[in-house]
């Protein structure tokens, strides 16, 4: 029974390094897409567009690595309550949602950047968890 039981932490060990892994990948490529949008609109259109590019960009960053946090924390806790750790997830991706929201309303009402290049921004970027799918084996 202890033989199995390591294993099992093993492969627990195994998947959450691996999803660290994609995290990482995720996010540095969200990072990547934003320094090129932004500059691409501050290439090509003006200074305030830029950082309007990349404020979209960073919040879907912010908000991948935010849930990326949020899921390790809510599978730790599945270990013990598989319910409560279910619950967890659904809460991190409901945040999540509102939390870029916030954001997003925060730059354009508060901060009033550029709406075109910050939603552009924001949309491209989510792209980025493609970048998880296509990984080297």
């Amino acid at each position: 029974m202890g033989r199995q039981g390591g294993r099992k932490d093993n492969h627990v060990g195994a998947a959450a390094d691996e999803f660290t892994s994609g995290l990482r990948r995720v996010v540095v490529t969200q990072l990547l897409l934003t320094a090129l949008l932004a500059a691409g609109f501050f290439a090509f259109q003006d200074r305030s567009a830029g950082l309007a590019a990349g404020y979209g960009g960073a919040v879907t960053a912010l908000i991948s690595a935010w849930l990326g946090w949020r899921m390790k924390t809510a599978t730790r806790s599945a270990r013990r309550m598989a319910v409560a750790g279910l619950g967890g997830l659904y809460l991190a991706n409901l945040t999540r949602y509102a939390l870029a929201f916030l954001l997003l309303a925060f730059g354009l009402g508060v901060l009033k950047l550029s709406p075109i290049p910050l939603v552009i921004a924001f949309v491209v970027t989510q792209f980025g968890f493609v970048s998880a799918a296509w990984r080297p084996k």
